[in-house]
């Protein structure tokens, strides 16, 4: 929809500091369907007039990796977001704006959004809240929003000839050393620019690994936000000879990267916030956060290619790395898929475990919604919390897929997360991850000649 004239408001104070600051150029940021940063540089001027948050700018659809635009129908439209638009940090000079993608084609009253676009798809499915659950609340004329805090963790490393080396042989909430509390230092610097907030950031436990946890916040803005967080990273990593990386598992014999997320859903009513997860009479979750839970495992598999969408993420989903692989649910129990964290009842949430910040965190985010709204509407029951070690023998649950390959089949049977991310995207998605698989299969690595050259 068009922005409204508070945002258009917020948006001219904005661009007149853009102005006073020097600014001399705007970024255009879109993704492509991998969730990979795109961006189109306008200057301050073409940014100027309303009329951008309207016409847009032109892009080759064609040209952009997934998109699934035939070369003779390549045209489309990013049109700005104007509550996105912020300085970039390390520039000077340079402000952003995150956009949505959309056919030139009009509507009745606005352009045809791209069903390739997994922004837009996001906010689809956060629109869906309504639908699920105005039958089963007695509330007329409030807001229903979809929370999300991502947990992101990566590495920095440094190369070293043709290998790739720690910076520290730090653990878990241990002081990082100078080098890394500095470029940390840098990007909560940046991150506050840029209107991003977080709650903490922190040691990881592997060596050299490290966490950004971001504040809850509505899920297209912490979608926009995880995106733009890893260029930050990778910005002033590269900017201090370092590398970022977010690969899921770089290393073996030590713990990956995972990006658990939290989540819950709230209802906005003559301005008062109401967390749908809280039963305030029982001092639990409430019957809504349980069938969430139950639509949560319900489609985990199905979910899981979209959480985990490399070859690499499965070197990180086994046993006893802080990665679950049974599909359960469990209060504080880390060894579980969902996590209950321990907190006021007010404040509850939910934890899904299994996400890796190779993700798309639009299609991931919509992937958890859409299998939520499922179990509320199907009032599936997530059965009993488990609290015993699942990593441990005899646990008896089902378990995540073990490769990409089972997980794409998985999302391809799943028609409830199939619907939700669209035929458009599950069509580009499955043909560019089947052939990821098949290259990532049929080429020997370092290790197939560590193991076998001797055979």
């Amino acid at each position: 929809m068009p922005p409204s004239s508070e945002s258009l408001a917020n948006f001219s104070k904005k661009l007149s500091k853009a102005t006073d600051e020097g600014a001399r150029i705007v970024d255009l940021q879109f993704v492509d369907i991998l969730g990979n940063m795109k961006f189109k540089s306008v200057t301050i001027e073409e940014f100027r007039d309303e009329k951008v948050f309207v016409d847009g700018f032109k892009i080759d659809g064609s040209s952009i990796f997934g998109y699934g635009v035939p070369v003779e129908e390549s045209d489309l439209l990013i049109i700005p977001d104007p509550d996105t638009f912020t300085p970039v940090p390390w520039t000077g000079d340079v402000w952003r704006a995150v956009c949505d993608v959309y056919y030139p084609a009009k509507s009745e009253s606005r352009y045809v959004p791209f069903e390739g676009d997994s922004r837009l798809c996001l906010q689809k499915m956060v629109e869906r809240i309504p639908d699920v659950l105005s039958d089963r609340m007695d509330v007329e004329g409030c807001e229903f929003r979809f929370y999300v805090a991502p947990e992101l963790e990566f590495f920095l490393l440094e190369k070293c000839g043709a290998e790739y080396g720690r910076i520290d042989d730090k653990g878990y909430f241990d002081a990082p050393p100078g080098r890394g509390r500095t470029i940390l230092g840098k990007i909560m610097e940046a991150m506050g620019m840029m209107g991003i907030m977080y709650e903490a950031y922190h040691k990881e436990v592997a060596p050299s690994q490290y966490e950004v946890d971001f504040r809850y916040g509505r899920a297209v803005k912490i979608a926009d936000a995880t995106i733009t967080i890893k260029d930050i990273i990778k910005q002033y990593a590269y900017h201090d000879g370092l590398i970022a990386t977010f690969m899921p598992k770089p290393f073996g014999g030590m713990n990956g990267s995972g990006m658990h997320t939290h989540q819950n859903l709230v209802v906005v009513e003559g301005g008062e916030k109401r967390n749908l997860f809280s039963d305030s009479k029982k001092e639990d979750l409430s019957e809504i956060a349980l069938h969430y839970i139950g639509g949560l495992l319900e489609h985990a598999k199905g979910i899981t290619a979209l959480t985990n969408p490399t070859a690499n993420s499965y070197k990180r989903l086994i046993p006893g790395w802080e990665a679950p692989v049974n599909i359960a649910w469990g209060r504080k129990n880390r060894t579980a898929l969902i996590r209950v964290p321990f907190g006021e009842v007010t404040s509850a949430r939910i934890e899904y475990r299994s996400p890796d910040p190779s993700a798309n965190p639009y299609l991931a985010f919509a992937a958890m919604l859409a299998a939520g709204l499922d179990g509320i509407e199907k009032e599936i029951d997530p059965g009993e919390a488990t609290e015993s070690d699942l990593y441990k023998p005899g646990a008896g649950c089902e378990f995540l897929p073990g490769s990409l390959s089972d997980a794409l089949d998985e999302l391809e049977d799943d028609k409830v997360i199939s619907q939700a991310i669209g035929d458009h995207i599950m069509s580009n998605f499955l043909e560019i991850k089947r052939e990821e698989v098949e290259r990532y299969n049929s080429r020997p690595s370092s290790v197939d000649f560590q193991m076998y050259l001797d055979v």
